[in-house]
């Protein structure tokens, strides 16, 4: 016989006997007996044999240190498995049911940690990241002193740029498509909403460029209010800005703003004669 068939013959066998011996403890096991089977089907990994057996636990411990760690662990399982809505539920549900377990800051923790898996990528909607967030701030203010809180704050890093992300090419793509007033909306917003936003010199400059394209692609009925507008953005810009790379470009919008409010004022005067 090969050695590959051997091999291959041990692992059916040990295959097998591990089989058999989970359903012996799934069946006819003592409650310590599926607790201890429990714990080392987790241990291993095989976070599905594990919850099944702990499903028959939860319940049948006095309250205690067993009863406390089978839930726990069950909530663990599902949190193994990905399946982060039931972890989540679970872990939440154990910081209400044992408010004084040794295993409370942890339970509050992975609460949080639920909601930080359940988000969504950047380009979608970022609805659960909001509240992720929320979930991890409300965990650091309850456990300020946790180990846990350096993590935590580097798990809002990672979100805030999420949003940060999602902020930018919401407005950048208004800008690509022509959409300039969705774009100075959106611009503005993500300045409002995100006062640590990345290369936000940037994206001070594309307010200034959006409000002044905008001014250009109006009516004549409203652009003399529109380019005014976006001059007061550009003067802004260069107070804040004094030293940017984006002087030059935005010194020649407020030119042409002006040249624009001039001539629409001249033309005005000119119709009222």
């Amino acid at each position: 016989m090969s050695t590959r068939l051997v091999i291959f013959s041990l692992l059916i066998c040990f295959t097998a006997s591990t089989g058999c011996e989970y359903q012996k403890v799934l069946k006819k096991g003592t409650l310590e007996q599926k607790l201890d089977a429990a714990r080392k089907y987790y241990n291993k990994g095989d976070y599905a044999r594990s919850q099944i057996l702990l499903e028959q636990l939860i319940g049948k411990f006095k309250r205690g240190a067993n009863a406390e760690e089978v839930y726990f662990l069950y909530a663990y399982s599902h949190f193994g498995m990905n399946d982060y809505v039931m972890a989540g539920y679970h872990f939440r549900n154990f910081t209400e049911r044992y408010p004084r377990s040794n295993y409370i800051e942890q339970a509050a923790f992975m609460v949080a940690k639920c909601e930080y898996h359940k988000t969504l990528s950047s380009e979608l909607d970022q609805t659960n990241t909001k509240g992720a967030i929320e979930a991890i701030q409300l965990f650091i203010n309850r456990y300020p002193k946790s180990e846990s809180v350096e993590k935590g704050n580097e798990l809002i890093d990672q979100l805030r740029a999420r949003l940060h992300e999602k902020a930018y090419n919401t407005a950048i793509l208004y800008y690509k498509m022509g959409d300039y007033l969705s774009a100075y909306t959106s611009f503005r917003n993500a300045v409002g909403n995100y006062p640590d936003l990345p290369d936000k010199e940037k994206v001070e400059y594309l307010i200034v460029r959006s409000a002044y394209l905008y001014a250009e692609q109006s009516i004549i009925k409203f652009q003399l209010e529109r380019y005014e507008k976006a001059l007061s953005e550009a003067d802004e810009f260069s107070i804040a800005h004094q030293n940017s790379i984006y002087k030059e470009e935005v010194s020649k919008i407020a030119e042409s703003c002006r040249e624009a409010i001039n001539r629409i004022q001249e033309e005005k005067k000119t119709s009222n004669n």
